[in-house]
Protein backbone atom coordinates (compact mmCIF):
# COMPACT_ATOMS: atom_id res chain seq x y z
CA UNK A 1 0.00 0.00 0.00
CA UNK A 2 0.97 3.60 -0.76
CA UNK A 3 0.49 6.91 0.62
CA UNK A 4 0.38 10.23 -1.33
CA UNK A 5 2.17 8.89 -4.12
CA UNK A 6 4.72 11.79 -5.14
CA UNK A 7 4.46 12.04 -9.54
CA UNK A 8 7.18 14.09 -10.89
CA UNK A 9 6.20 14.25 -14.39
CA UNK A 10 9.36 14.98 -16.53
CA UNK A 11 11.69 14.42 -13.56
CA UNK A 12 10.49 12.35 -10.23
CA UNK A 13 13.44 13.39 -8.62
CA UNK A 14 11.74 14.89 -5.31
CA UNK A 15 9.29 14.86 -2.44
CA UNK A 16 5.77 16.66 -2.20
CA UNK A 17 5.54 17.88 1.22
CA UNK A 18 2.55 17.80 3.15
CA UNK A 19 0.08 16.03 5.07
CA UNK A 20 0.37 12.34 6.29
CA UNK A 21 -2.36 10.16 4.69
CA UNK A 22 -3.37 6.62 4.36
CA UNK A 23 -4.29 4.83 1.11
CA UNK A 24 -6.46 1.82 1.51
CA UNK A 25 -5.45 -0.98 2.86
CA UNK A 26 -4.46 -3.73 -0.31
CA UNK A 27 -4.63 -7.63 0.67
CA UNK A 28 -3.71 -9.43 3.91
CA UNK A 29 -0.85 -9.31 6.29
CA UNK A 30 1.24 -7.77 9.34
CA UNK A 31 0.30 -3.66 8.89
CA UNK A 32 3.61 -1.60 9.03
CA UNK A 33 3.86 2.21 8.11
CA UNK A 34 7.83 2.94 6.66
CA UNK A 35 8.63 6.47 6.69
CA UNK A 36 10.10 7.98 3.27
CA UNK A 37 11.26 10.93 2.67
CA UNK A 38 10.11 11.19 -1.17
CA UNK A 39 9.72 8.70 -3.64
CA UNK A 40 13.61 8.86 -4.86
CA UNK A 41 16.22 6.06 -5.50
CA UNK A 42 17.44 6.58 -2.22
CA UNK A 43 15.15 4.04 -1.00
CA UNK A 44 15.48 1.80 -4.12
CA UNK A 45 14.87 -1.65 -2.58
CA UNK A 46 12.45 -0.47 -0.39
CA UNK A 47 10.58 0.77 -3.65
CA UNK A 48 11.27 -2.27 -5.70
CA UNK A 49 9.97 -4.33 -2.95
CA UNK A 50 6.83 -3.21 -2.31
CA UNK A 51 6.34 -2.55 -6.42
CA UNK A 52 7.00 -6.31 -7.05
CA UNK A 53 4.93 -7.48 -4.24
CA UNK A 54 7.88 -9.10 -1.97
CA UNK A 55 6.42 -7.25 1.16
CA UNK A 56 3.34 -9.19 0.58
CA UNK A 57 4.63 -12.46 -0.23
CA UNK A 58 7.33 -12.12 3.32
CA UNK A 59 3.53 -11.11 5.02
CA UNK A 60 3.85 -7.45 5.72
CA UNK A 61 0.75 -5.17 4.49
CA UNK A 62 3.31 -1.91 3.70
CA UNK A 63 2.07 1.33 4.44
CA UNK A 64 4.51 3.93 2.72
CA UNK A 65 4.43 7.61 4.07
CA UNK A 66 5.84 10.33 2.13
CA UNK A 67 6.77 12.73 4.51
CA UNK A 68 8.51 15.01 2.17
CA UNK A 69 12.01 15.34 4.09
CA UNK A 70 14.55 13.52 5.86
CA UNK A 71 14.07 15.38 9.06
CA UNK A 72 10.46 14.61 8.93
CA UNK A 73 10.66 11.16 8.49
CA UNK A 74 13.22 11.17 11.67
CA UNK A 75 10.32 13.01 13.73
CA UNK A 76 7.80 10.18 12.51
CA UNK A 77 9.95 7.53 13.72
CA UNK A 78 11.23 9.03 16.76
CA UNK A 79 7.13 10.42 17.87
CA UNK A 80 6.02 6.64 17.03
CA UNK A 81 3.63 7.57 14.86
CA UNK A 82 5.18 5.16 12.22
CA UNK A 83 6.99 1.98 12.65
CA UNK A 84 10.27 2.29 10.22
CA UNK A 85 12.05 4.62 8.57
CA UNK A 86 14.30 5.24 5.72
CA UNK A 87 17.12 7.44 6.83
CA UNK A 88 20.21 8.32 5.72
CA UNK A 89 22.74 6.64 8.18
CA UNK A 90 24.44 9.94 8.91
CA UNK A 91 21.23 11.57 10.39
CA UNK A 92 21.24 8.63 12.43
CA UNK A 93 24.54 8.68 13.71
CA UNK A 94 23.50 11.99 14.65
CA UNK A 95 20.62 11.31 16.61
CA UNK A 96 21.98 8.77 18.39
CA UNK A 97 24.64 11.22 19.66
CA UNK A 98 22.05 13.76 20.87
CA UNK A 99 20.25 10.34 23.53
CA UNK A 100 17.94 9.65 20.74
CA UNK A 101 16.99 5.84 20.66
CA UNK A 102 16.98 4.25 16.85
CA UNK A 103 18.99 1.76 15.25
CA UNK A 104 19.83 0.77 11.90
CA UNK A 105 18.63 -2.92 10.86
CA UNK A 106 19.10 -3.60 7.13
CA UNK A 107 20.49 -1.14 4.60
CA UNK A 108 18.93 0.65 1.13
CA UNK A 109 22.04 2.02 -0.21
CA UNK A 110 25.22 1.14 -0.02
CA UNK A 111 26.90 3.53 -2.04
CA UNK A 112 26.95 7.41 -0.80
CA UNK A 113 24.09 8.08 -4.28
CA UNK A 114 24.09 11.59 -4.17
CA UNK A 115 25.96 12.09 -7.51
CA UNK A 116 26.76 15.49 -9.06
CA UNK A 117 26.24 17.07 -12.65
CA UNK A 118 26.74 20.50 -14.12
CA UNK A 119 25.40 22.11 -16.99
CA UNK A 120 26.70 20.96 -20.29
CA UNK A 121 27.16 24.75 -20.88
CA UNK A 122 29.23 25.49 -17.63
CA UNK A 123 31.18 22.36 -18.39
CA UNK A 124 32.26 23.77 -21.99
CA UNK A 125 32.63 27.30 -20.25
CA UNK A 126 35.31 25.79 -17.80
CA UNK A 127 36.47 22.92 -19.75
CA UNK A 128 35.24 20.12 -17.62
CA UNK A 129 35.14 16.69 -19.01
CA UNK A 130 33.52 13.73 -17.48
CA UNK A 131 36.62 11.69 -18.26
CA UNK A 132 39.27 13.59 -16.83
CA UNK A 133 40.27 12.78 -12.87
CA UNK A 134 38.45 13.51 -10.21
CA UNK A 135 40.46 16.23 -8.50
CA UNK A 136 40.76 17.90 -11.66
CA UNK A 137 37.03 18.46 -12.43
CA UNK A 138 36.58 19.82 -8.79
CA UNK A 139 39.40 22.18 -9.34
CA UNK A 140 37.85 23.46 -12.18
CA UNK A 141 34.50 23.97 -10.10
CA UNK A 142 35.63 27.77 -8.95
CA UNK A 143 33.38 30.49 -9.43
CA UNK A 144 30.13 28.34 -9.77
CA UNK A 145 26.40 28.25 -8.29
CA UNK A 146 26.20 24.89 -6.83
CA UNK A 147 22.56 24.10 -5.43
CA UNK A 148 21.97 22.35 -1.78
CA UNK A 149 18.76 20.82 -0.42
CA UNK A 150 20.01 22.77 3.16
CA UNK A 151 22.64 24.04 5.11
CA UNK A 152 24.33 20.69 6.57
CA UNK A 153 22.15 18.28 4.34
CA UNK A 154 23.92 15.70 2.95
CA UNK A 155 23.75 17.70 -0.36
CA UNK A 156 25.57 20.34 1.24
CA UNK A 157 28.43 17.89 2.83
CA UNK A 158 29.00 15.83 -0.07
CA UNK A 159 29.71 19.55 -2.08
CA UNK A 160 31.83 20.31 0.14
CA UNK A 161 33.83 17.46 0.39
CA UNK A 162 34.14 17.15 -3.50
CA UNK A 163 34.82 20.66 -3.82
CA UNK A 164 37.32 20.21 -1.29
CA UNK A 165 39.48 17.49 -3.08
CA UNK A 166 39.93 19.97 -6.13
CA UNK A 167 41.83 22.04 -3.35
CA UNK A 168 38.82 24.33 -3.27
CA UNK A 169 37.37 25.85 -0.24
CA UNK A 170 33.45 25.62 -0.57
CA UNK A 171 32.74 29.23 1.42
CA UNK A 172 35.33 31.29 -0.82
CA UNK A 173 35.27 29.80 -4.09
CA UNK A 174 31.54 28.74 -4.87
CA UNK A 175 28.13 29.65 -4.47
CA UNK A 176 26.29 26.70 -1.90
CA UNK A 177 22.45 27.98 -3.11
CA UNK A 178 19.79 26.09 -1.39
CA UNK A 179 16.95 24.71 -3.65
CA UNK A 180 14.47 22.17 -3.25
CA UNK A 181 15.04 18.47 -4.27
CA UNK A 182 12.19 18.70 -6.56
CA UNK A 183 13.24 22.01 -8.34
CA UNK A 184 16.73 21.49 -8.99
CA UNK A 185 16.20 20.00 -12.10
CA UNK A 186 14.14 23.12 -13.36
CA UNK A 187 16.46 25.53 -11.80
CA UNK A 188 19.45 23.88 -13.90
CA UNK A 189 17.56 24.06 -16.96
CA UNK A 190 16.75 27.89 -16.54
CA UNK A 191 20.37 28.53 -15.99
CA UNK A 192 19.60 29.93 -12.03
CA UNK A 193 22.37 27.26 -11.10
CA UNK A 194 25.35 25.48 -12.44
CA UNK A 195 24.88 22.01 -11.04
CA UNK A 196 23.60 19.73 -8.03
CA UNK A 197 23.64 16.56 -6.79
CA UNK A 198 20.63 14.14 -5.60
CA UNK A 199 19.82 10.70 -5.64
CA UNK A 200 18.33 9.28 -8.78
CA UNK A 201 16.35 9.91 -10.98
CA UNK A 202 16.63 13.45 -11.65
CA UNK A 203 20.02 13.94 -12.17
CA UNK A 204 20.18 10.57 -14.35
CA UNK A 205 17.27 12.77 -16.45
CA UNK A 206 19.31 16.15 -16.76
CA UNK A 207 22.27 13.60 -18.16
CA UNK A 208 20.18 11.89 -20.84
CA UNK A 209 18.18 15.09 -21.85
CA UNK A 210 21.71 16.29 -23.09
CA UNK A 211 21.24 19.70 -20.49
CA UNK A 212 24.13 17.83 -18.06
CA UNK A 213 27.42 16.30 -17.81
CA UNK A 214 28.30 13.84 -14.74
CA UNK A 215 30.96 16.22 -12.53
CA UNK A 216 30.88 13.30 -9.70
CA UNK A 217 29.87 9.64 -9.33
CA UNK A 218 29.93 8.57 -5.50
CA UNK A 219 27.33 5.96 -6.64
CA UNK A 220 29.88 4.28 -8.79
CA UNK A 221 32.64 4.28 -6.02
CA UNK A 222 34.79 6.93 -7.71
CA UNK A 223 35.05 9.54 -4.57
CA UNK A 224 38.05 8.28 -2.29
CA UNK A 225 37.01 8.13 0.87
CA UNK A 226 33.57 7.00 0.66
CA UNK A 227 33.52 3.72 -1.35
CA UNK A 228 31.39 1.14 -0.16
CA UNK A 229 29.97 3.51 1.46
CA UNK A 230 26.41 3.02 4.38
CA UNK A 231 24.50 5.70 2.61
CA UNK A 232 20.41 5.47 3.24
CA UNK A 233 19.05 2.41 5.80
CA UNK A 234 16.20 1.09 7.27
CA UNK A 235 15.40 2.18 10.87
CA UNK A 236 13.57 1.37 13.64
CA UNK A 237 13.40 2.47 17.73
CA UNK A 238 14.47 -0.15 19.89
CA UNK A 239 11.70 -1.07 21.76
CA UNK A 240 9.63 -1.90 18.41
CA UNK A 241 12.25 -3.76 16.81
CA UNK A 242 12.77 -6.11 19.96
CA UNK A 243 8.78 -6.53 20.48
CA UNK A 244 8.39 -7.39 16.50
CA UNK A 245 11.31 -9.29 15.33
CA UNK A 246 9.33 -11.29 12.78
CA UNK A 247 9.04 -7.30 11.21
CA UNK A 248 12.21 -6.70 10.87
CA UNK A 249 13.25 -9.86 9.78
CA UNK A 250 10.15 -9.77 6.77
CA UNK A 251 11.34 -6.43 5.93
CA UNK A 252 15.39 -7.64 5.19
CA UNK A 253 13.80 -11.02 3.62
CA UNK A 254 11.62 -8.26 0.99
CA UNK A 255 14.57 -5.79 0.63
CA UNK A 256 16.93 -8.84 0.01
CA UNK A 257 14.43 -10.09 -2.84
CA UNK A 258 14.41 -6.58 -4.33
CA UNK A 259 18.07 -5.67 -4.31
CA UNK A 260 18.58 -9.65 -6.19
CA UNK A 261 16.40 -8.17 -9.00
CA UNK A 262 17.78 -5.46 -9.40
CA UNK A 263 21.51 -6.86 -9.22
CA UNK A 264 20.25 -9.46 -11.98
CA UNK A 265 17.59 -7.88 -13.93
CA UNK A 266 17.64 -4.11 -13.72
CA UNK A 267 15.25 -3.74 -16.09
CA UNK A 268 12.36 -5.71 -15.06
CA UNK A 269 12.86 -3.76 -11.57
CA UNK A 270 12.51 -0.81 -13.59
CA UNK A 271 9.24 -1.58 -15.57
CA UNK A 272 7.75 -2.39 -11.94
CA UNK A 273 9.07 1.35 -10.66
CA UNK A 274 7.82 2.81 -13.58
CA UNK A 275 4.57 1.09 -13.44
CA UNK A 276 3.94 1.49 -10.13
CA UNK A 277 5.47 4.52 -8.58
CA UNK A 278 7.21 7.24 -11.92
CA UNK A 279 3.97 6.51 -14.52
CA UNK A 280 4.41 10.28 -15.72
CA UNK A 281 8.41 9.42 -16.27
CA UNK A 282 9.52 7.37 -19.50
CA UNK A 283 9.98 4.14 -18.30
CA UNK A 284 13.43 3.90 -20.28
CA UNK A 285 14.87 6.38 -18.19
CA UNK A 286 14.10 4.15 -15.09
CA UNK A 287 15.16 1.58 -16.67
CA UNK A 288 18.71 3.01 -17.44
CA UNK A 289 18.80 5.16 -13.88
CA UNK A 290 18.29 1.49 -11.75
CA UNK A 291 20.73 -0.38 -14.73
CA UNK A 292 23.57 2.73 -13.84
CA UNK A 293 22.31 2.17 -10.19
CA UNK A 294 22.01 -1.16 -9.69
CA UNK A 295 25.61 -1.82 -8.04
CA UNK A 296 24.51 0.50 -4.91
CA UNK A 297 22.06 -1.94 -3.13
CA UNK A 298 24.06 -4.49 -0.79
CA UNK A 299 23.89 -8.54 -1.71
CA UNK A 300 24.14 -10.06 0.61
CA UNK A 301 22.71 -6.84 2.64
CA UNK A 302 25.66 -6.00 5.03
CA UNK A 303 25.86 -3.50 7.87
CA UNK A 304 29.56 -3.87 8.67
CA UNK A 305 31.44 -2.24 11.66
CA UNK A 306 33.77 -0.84 8.61
CA UNK A 307 31.04 0.81 6.77
CA UNK A 308 30.12 2.11 10.44
CA UNK A 309 33.76 3.59 10.85
CA UNK A 310 33.33 5.45 7.26
CA UNK A 311 30.37 7.00 8.09
CA UNK A 312 32.15 8.12 11.54
CA UNK A 313 35.15 9.24 9.34
CA UNK A 314 33.52 11.09 7.07
CA UNK A 315 30.76 13.07 9.38
CA UNK A 316 33.86 14.05 11.98
CA UNK A 317 34.87 16.27 8.56
CA UNK A 318 32.19 18.27 9.17
CA UNK A 319 30.97 17.68 13.75
CA UNK A 320 32.66 16.70 16.09
CA UNK A 321 29.49 15.45 17.86
CA UNK A 322 29.23 11.95 16.58
CA UNK A 323 32.47 11.38 18.27
CA UNK A 324 32.12 8.19 20.87
CA UNK A 325 29.33 6.98 19.00
CA UNK A 326 29.49 3.09 19.09
CA UNK A 327 28.18 0.82 16.15
CA UNK A 328 26.40 -1.22 18.87
CA UNK A 329 24.83 2.05 19.54
CA UNK A 330 23.80 3.07 16.20
CA UNK A 331 23.60 -0.40 14.31
CA UNK A 332 21.29 -3.92 15.12
CA UNK A 333 22.55 -6.22 12.18
CA UNK A 334 20.69 -9.27 13.72
CA UNK A 335 18.15 -9.75 11.17
CA UNK A 336 20.84 -9.97 8.30
CA UNK A 337 20.62 -13.25 6.75
CA UNK A 338 17.06 -14.01 8.57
Amino acid sequence: MITRRTMLGGMAGGALAGAITRGQAQGAGRPVTIAIGGYTFAYLPLLVATAAGFMKDAGLDVSLIDTGSGTNSMAAILGGSVDVAGLVMSDVILAVAKGQKINAFAPLMSQYASDAVISRKTAEKIGLAPEMPLKERMARMKGLTLAISGRGSGTDKIWRYLLSLGGLDPEKDVSLTVVKLDKMYLALRSGQIDGFNTTAPANNQAVEDGLAVWAARPSHGEVPGIENFLYTVLCGRPDFLDKNPEVAASLVRGMTRASELIRNDPAAAGQLLHDKYFQQTNVELIKHTVSDQRMTVSVPPTLSEQQFAHNIEFELKFSDAVRGVTYQQAINPRWLGT
